[in-house]
């Protein structure tokens, strides 16, 4: 197992009740997990998705409906 270290810091209410529920449903899923735990997943895969680049940490999340592609 990778050595750990603490790392603190404060989220907006809006934010740490996303987290909560992320976390309910995991508990539901039969996972059992503590916010650290999902706040650690969640971290880890944006790291990995986005590969810390801003174009992609920056850009709007995709919409509901249908694709527009531009031309």
């Amino acid at each position: 197992m990778e050595a750990s270290k603490q790392f603190s810091f404060r989220l907006p209410e809006g934010l740490v009740q996303r987290v909560e529920e992320c976390a309910e449903d995991m508990r539901a899923n039969g996972l059992e997990v503590s916010r650290a735990d999902v706040v650690r997943l969640l971290l880890n895969h944006a790291l990995n998705a986005t590969k810390c680049r801003l174009d992609l940490l920056l850009r709007p999340l995709a919409t509901k409906g249908p694709a527009h592609r531009r031309r």
